[in-house]
């Protein structure tokens, strides 16, 4: 038996590990430009895949991957903000779509709702991604209320599609940024700022489960709260102090993301710190971000130490299983949305 375990080589192990592949799928104007910030990044073992219906917005972009969709059908001149026609794009693009998503693990698609390409072609292409048996998480971003209902409703008809395809959806809505700056904030700085905050809460998703912790978060556990199914919310945040005060704003006091996850039922939390993050803090904000899971809750969480971090504190938290509640995006005005009737133009 010694001889065994001293001749062991860890190697050996090895050859059977292999990291899980972490695809990222940007598609119409919004998603491609979230792709951009996310692909000067430069995350580790993540490959970014730009489509879109704008052949000029996809030479401007940057991805590992960039593909015009529906050359035949918009001959690269866009969907028109018509999201059927995006979604014909998808469909007549499944081959070479498909082919692009093949041995990926996790895959997430990102898309701005209330236009043509984003709108019509995200919910597609996460039902092909669905059909590999990766795990699919899906990012929608809602537009600004004074770009009018009409783009509202469609918006909304988009994102209820995505979720039929996604194991789990994360809802950010732009309006956000009016209410937090009351809209005297320039335009360009306030995509920026959402851009920015996506690109955060995939890369730390990402990281969760292709960087070693010392308390180890695999791809197992993220897989099993995704799976949980319903209403999901991404909690992000990052502190330049350790102490549990100074974290637990930056992840609760977000009001782009919000902090009503009352009842899940399936969480995953993982902390990124410097080494001398004390024991003590760290159960502090733990208890704190506890607190309004369901009793029964199953909560998985991580832990890594970065000495380049110092002081800084990094949490990403996955609520999944989120009771339905008024508040959710998907009833958002929903008389008002319906008072438009059916001259809209619908997805299906």
């Amino acid at each position: 038996m010694m001889e065994r375990l001293e001749s062991f080589d860890s190697s050996d192990l090895m050859e059977f590990i292999t990291a899980p592949q972490v695809k990222l799928i940007g598609t119409g104007g919004a998603g491609n430009n979230i792709l951009d910030r996310l692909y000067s990044r430069r995350v580790k073992g993540v490959e970014t895949i730009a489509l879109n219906t704008d052949a000029n917005h996809l030479h401007k972009s940057k991805a590992h991957v960039r593909k015009v969709i529906g050359a035949k059908i918009t001959q690269g001149r866009g969907a028109g903000g018509d999201p059927y026609t995006g979604k014909r794009c998808a469909e007549d693009d499944e081959e070479s779509i498909r082919s692009k998503l093949n041995d990926g693990d996790i895959i997430f698609v990102i898309a701005g709702m209330g236009g043509g390409t984003g709108t019509g072609s995200a919910p597609v292409i996460a039902k092909y991604a669905k059909e590999t048996d990766a795990v699919v998480v899906g990012v929608a971003i809602l537009p600004f209320k004074e770009e009018g209902l009409p783009r509202r409703k469609v918006a909304l008809e988009g994102l209820a599609e995505l979720k039929k395809n996604c194991d789990c959806v994360i809802e950010l809505d732009n309006e956000k940024l009016n209410e937090l700056t009351g809209g005297d904030y320039p335009i360009q700085k306030a995509f920026s700022v959402m851009s920015d905050l996506v690109s955060g809460i995939v890369q730390s998703l990402s990281e969760v489960v292709t960087e070693p912790s010392m308390i180890n978060v695999d791809f197992a556990d993220l897989k099993k709260i995704i799976e949980a199914g319903g209403t999901a919310k991404v909690l992000y945040g990052e502190s330049d102090g350790s102490d549990p005060g100074s974290v637990l704003d930056s992840v609760l006091g977000n009001p782009l993301l919000g902090n009503n996850y009352k009842g899940a039922e399936a969480v995953l939390l993982h902390i990124a710190a410097g080494s001398e993050f004390a024991m003590s803090d760290c159960h502090e904000v733990l208890s704190a971000l506890k607190y309004d899971l369901a009793e029964d809750a199953n909560l998985i969480w991580g832990l890594r130490t970065d000495d380049s971090m110092s002081t800084k504190v990094k949490v990403v938290m996955l609520v999944s299983a989120i009771p339905e509640s008024e508040h959710d995006l998907s009833t958002e005005s929903e008389d008002e949305l319906n008072s438009l009737g059916s001259s809209l133009p619908m997805i299906n």
